[in-house]
């Protein structure tokens, strides 16, 4: 009997504001899976007959656009990107069928057989993504490692990671600093300074200045 070859994911980030999207079903599972996306600006169509109270909300809010239709799939057609939230098993089968001839990228809930792209955990501060994945064999034990990332990483990260891009940014835009050299010194420098001592006691504007002192000294 021939083993069934194991499909391995490559981790990436998309933009997706270029990308619509189509969500196909209308439960709580769906609404996680949208929940998630808007939090990107991601334009987001959602395929269902019967949608949840959560989604209902939305809806009147103009965060996402309703068909209100069986699936079909006519409706993919002007899409690139499908994300199917549905728990019938003859629905997400041709959904992938479909997306397969029309080389359609699509992510199905909880069944990576049926994926193209799986989505994993996340801890987000700001422009500081931490993704983590168990290539869709263990997402609950993902979800645990994710946890304890979520405690390593606190809420003023977000304001290094801000300091870390402007800095960078400073470096990088200096005729004056453009050898790798001082690039390496500026990085070393800059992770000399226990920020989060900075930010906690003298507050991002005092991080500002200490951040200016260290270009000047180079």
């Amino acid at each position: 009997m021939k083993k069934r070859k194991i499909s391995t994911f490559y981790p990436i980030l998309i933009n997706l504001q270029r990308f619509p999207c189509l969500v196909v079903g209308g439960g709580q599972v769906a609404f996680r899976k949208i929940q998630s996306l808007l939090s990107y600006n991601v334009k987001i169509t959602v395929l269902s007959p019967n949608i949840c109270k959560p989604l209902k909300a939305l809806i009147k809010k103009n965060k996402i656009k309703l068909i209100p239709k069986a699936y079909s799939k006519e409706y993919i057609k002007n899409f690139r990107i499908i994300f199917c939230a549905t728990d019938n098993q003859k629905i997400s089968e041709q959904v992938h069928s479909d997306c397969k001839i029309g080389n359609k990228l699509l992510n199905v809930a909880d069944v990576p057989d049926l994926c193209d792209f799986i989505l994993p955990a996340i801890v987000r501060r700001g422009d500081l993504t931490i993704s983590v994945s168990s290539q869709g064999r263990a997402p609950f034990f993902a979800k645990e490692i994710k946890n304890k990332i979520d405690h390593i990483f606190p809420s003023y990260y977000e304001d290094i990671i801000d300091l870390a891009g402007k800095f960078r940014s400073t470096i990088m835009k200096s005729k004056k600093l453009n050898s790798p050299k001082i690039k390496e010194k500026a990085f070393t420098k800059f992770f000399m300074i226990d920020w989060k001592k900075v930010l906690k006691n003298e507050g991002k504007k005092k991080a500002k200045e200490y951040m200016r002192n260290i270009i000047k000294e180079l």
